[in-house]
């Protein structure tokens, strides 16, 4: 532990980059016990831990006027946060400002290619901060807490450790670009990879089906009446979905319906998706429901399109997609951790810094049905 941090105010900084697995709030889960620790000797003045910048747990819309002048010590630029632009990240710039005017003695982040990928860089825009023109009572730490390392450490030391860093910085920002290169190659925007996949998805509420306006599905109804034992008419009854008797010119609960949408909710289920696949569905009819107009007329919008198409994939393979043919494994987004509104305003999903189609080896893993695309002439 740092002497030089004995009762000094410091700042937590957050980041993850575009690509990286994981979120900020993992990040920040990752160092707290640590900082705790930090707290409980005396070594630190307590962190307040009201977060400035982006949210932390995806409460809000980061909006910069707004949410740059929150107070707090925890800073989260959030993810897809390049590390090789420092000025274009406004949450780090924002921070510096508030360690020159004197607010903090230092700021603390996970590794120091939190702060920024290249030593130039970082260098250009806080310098003055931890470099050598300091004197040394006057210099301000930016510290790696799970590497141990920093710059801004006085002394011999601190001089050994900046060009240690230097280095390592730069032999990295190398190994980052040549890793972005290749996955930019691989990701190459097809219709996949904006999440859009043929396969069974839900009766949107809205949509025109043999000229009638579908007033939508309940299939959280019809589960829910399964569970509690009902047969298959009174659960497809409970969802909305009826089918016409010639002979009794009366309506009764589509058996036909309930048979081949319960089977596949039961499989959800067993697979541990169900609850996010009811969710989503809740979301995007919500959505429809709520932007105005006629429900016709919303779903023909270019904001409808937007989302029922980003979401195919994920609401007709909820639980992961192995292509036929192909030795691929496939996840798609969850459009409620993404956001519904987002999707929605955007034509392609690829502008989104968080929006990732998983894409890696299908290896050995044991697939049901409806983890599988059917193969030509199959069902």
């Amino acid at each position: 532990m740092r002497k030089e941090w004995n009762k000094k105010k410091y700042a937590i900084y957050l980041r993850r980059s575009k690509g990286e697995k994981g979120s900020t709030l993992n990040q920040w889960e990752q160092l707290e016990p640590k900082i705790k620790a930090l707290e409980k000797k005396g070594l630190l003045k307590p962190i307040d831990r009201k977060v400035v910048g982006k949210s932390i747990d995806k409460q809000y819309k980061f909006d910069r006027k707004k949410h740059l002048l929150l107070k707090g010590d925890i800073y989260n630029e959030g993810e897809g946060a390049s590390g090789f632009k420092v000025a274009e990240r406004p949450v780090f710039m924002e921070l510096l400002e508030r360690v020159r005017k004197g607010e903090y003695d230092g700021v603390i982040a996970a590794s120091m290619d939190r702060f920024a990928r290249n030593y130039g860089v970082l260098s250009r825009y806080a310098y003055d901060l931890f470099g050598d023109e300091n004197l040394d009572k006057d210099k301000k730490m930016l510290w790696g807490l799970l590497e141990q390392k920093g710059l801004g450490v006085p002394g011999f030391e601190g001089e050994g450790m900046q060009a240690m860093i230097s280095s390592m910085m730069d032999w990295g920002a190398l190994s980052k670009k040549q890793e972005i290169r290749k996955a930019e190659d691989i990701r190459k925007g097809t219709m996949l990879d904006k999440g859009y996949m043929m396969g069974s998805k839900p009766e949107w509420i809205g949509k025109v089906r043999v000229g009638k306006t579908s007033k939508g599905v309940n299939y959280r109804a019809a589960w829910e009446a399964h569970k509690a034992g009902k047969k298959n008419h009174v659960a497809a009854k409970a969802a909305g979905k009826l089918a016409y008797d010639p002979k009794t010119h009366g309506y009764y609960g589509d058996t036909k319906w309930a048979n081949l949408w319960l089977t596949r909710m039961k499989a959800y289920d067993e697979l541990g998706v169900l609850d996010n696949w009811l969710d989503g569905i809740d979301a995007v009819e919500t959505y429809i429901k709520e932007i105005g107009g006629q429900l016709k007329t919303n779903y023909a919008t270019r904001e409808v399109t937007n989302l029922i198409s980003h979401t195919s994939g994920f609401f007709a393979y909820p639980a992961g997609l192995s292509l036929a043919n192909e030795d691929e494994w496939i996840v798609f987004p969850n459009p409620v951790e993404m956001g519904v509104e987002r999707l929605a305003s955007v034509r392609n999903p690829l502008e989104l810094d968080e929006w990732i189609v998983e894409r890696e080896p299908l290896g050995d893993r044991k697939l049901n049905l409806y983890q599988t695309q059917p193969r030509a002439g199959k069902k």
